[in-house]
């Protein structure tokens, strides 16, 4: 999800929906990211998004990371 700062101030085909569209597909999204599928690919436009704004990057990654939180974990 990281962009350099040629991308961000040249922007991208992908049109940005917005932070709404973004939000209502954000879990098909991120099982895709999950799953190690090619989620750039299948979903740009939430990439453009998210390249875009902070703050739904920001809740995507703690998103992203809550869901690769076991819960229960292990034993030792």
């Amino acid at each position: 999800m990281k962009s350099t700062l040629l991308e961000r101030l040249l922007g991208t085909d992908s049109p940005d929906p917005g932070c709404e569209a973004c939000f209502e597909i954000l879990d098909q999204y991120a099982e895709a990211v999950l799953r190690g599928e090619d989620a750039a690919s299948r979903f740009p436009d939430v990439v453009t998004h998210l390249t875009h704004c902070d703050a739904c990057r920001e809740d995507t990654e703690g998103f992203l990371a809550a869901l690769r939180t076991p819960i229960f974990p292990s034993k030792k």
